[in-house]
């Protein structure tokens, strides 16, 4: 959930220059995560908005399900928000497996990040549609994209 939400921000950045969250995200070791995120659904637990249920398997807990179970009156989503956050879903149907396939600029912002640092969303880090670019290289080896360069024009 925490990379979904990470993914939903940086495609609505790199369209619109602002993220749907407005949440600061570290970088932990397995995934970019929302700060707050921990205590929005504490919050949205006690108040009965949502469930949290065990997914078990054979080798015992394999993580949480969460159910929402009524609606939360204010939570209003833009159409836009709504639509890039299922593209990102959809980008990812199942699991999120292979990030930089997808959205390479997102993760390398990412993985540039020091380890427990903040991650900046900035025009200098994240290419947006919003400046027309010269350039766009690409190191390609083994078939797994490493970096990738991004400069604006003068303009």
């Amino acid at each position: 959930m925490a990379k979904l939400l990470y993914y939903s921000d940086g495609v609505h950045f790199q369209k619109h220059a602002s993220m749907i969250t407005r949440s600061v995200y570290i970088h932990l070791e397995d995934s970019p995560y929302p700060v707050k995120l921990n205590e929005a659904l504490l919050f949205l637990k006690e108040k009965g908005h949502i469930e949290a249920l065990p997914k078990i398997a054979g080798d015992g807990i394999q993580g949480f399900v969460l159910r929402f179970l009524k609606p939360m009156e204010g939570l209003i989503l833009s159409r836009e928000e709504k639509r890039v956050m299922m593209k990102v879903v959809e980008a990812f149907r199942g699991r999120v497996v292979d990030e930089n396939r997808h959205y390479p600029n997102l993760y390398e912002n990412y993985v540039v990040t020091p380890l427990f640092d903040s991650i900046p969303f900035t025009v200098e880090r994240i290419n947006t549609k919003i400046h027309v670019l010269v350039q766009k290289s690409l190191l390609n080896l083994s078939g797994k994209m490493f970096r990738v360069l991004f400069e604006r024009s003068p303009e």
